[in-house]
């Protein structure tokens, strides 16, 4: 064996083990389980039951989506007034976040900026409810914002003119936009998608999600 057939087996063997270290850093990168992003409130964020935040329960959601709508139906009844579920209240702060799929929800960017409108005027969560109540209605009109979104609108007593200049403002489409790249960032593709305390909630059914805030 010459001494060019050396050096080019070397080089050779030097370029596998290379090749395979890096397949293994690739494979074996560690697993991000722990989201800063969904431990911090920033000041735009929508909360509401304990104030004390010692809990954080971060909900990525869709207006349009009907598992979000069940969802929502289950934080109702948490809330309710004589709810056997209401000390998880007491102890979790609630957090809601848009995630627009509008690849498949054509209507849930509008749906995200009529809440943040409504937001505009402390009618946040007053919106959020009659968007997922009316459903059915609205994701199947021709025109919900200057229809049925109007109509919600005045249903809360809101200052329409602001409200129309609210929900086509640069600010709530921001907003709106914001919370789906930190949830993209974070691997979300789904909806509803809930974070506590930073870490993905993973369970199979309502059961065990309350469960699980009652343990806290």
């Amino acid at each position: 064996m010459n001494k060019n057939t050396i050096i080019i087996s070397i080089v050779s063997v030097l370029g596998t083990f290379l090749l395979l270290f890096g397949v293994y850093k690739l494979v074996n990168q560690p697993v991000v389980t722990d989201f800063s992003q969904a431990k911090q409130l920033k000041a735009n964020d929508h909360t509401k039951w304990s104030s004390d935040k010692k809990n954080v329960l971060i909900e990525y959601s869709d207006f349009q989506c009907p598992a979000c709508k069940n969802a929502h139906n289950v934080l109702k009844a948490i809330e309710a007034s004589g709810s056997a579920d209401f000390e998880i209240t007491k102890k979790v702060t609630f957090v809601y976040r848009h995630f627009p799929l509008t690849q498949i929800h054509d209507k849930a960017n509008v749906a995200a900026y009529a809440a943040e409108a409504a937001g505009k005027q402390d009618k946040f969560w007053e919106m959020t409810d009659l968007l997922f109540d009316n459903q059915q209605t609205w994701k199947e009109s021709n025109n919900p914002q200057e229809k049925d979104f109007i109509n919600y609108a005045k249903e809360l007593k809101l200052d329409l003119e602001k409200f129309k200049k609210d929900i086509d403002s640069s600010e709530v489409k921001n907003k709106v936009a914001e919370d789906l790249r930190e949830a993209e960032q974070m691997g979300v593709s789904s909806t509803p998608t809930f974070f506590l305390n930073g870490q993905k909630v993973e369970v199979n059914s309502f059961d065990e999600f309350k469960k699980m805030l009652k343990n806290l």
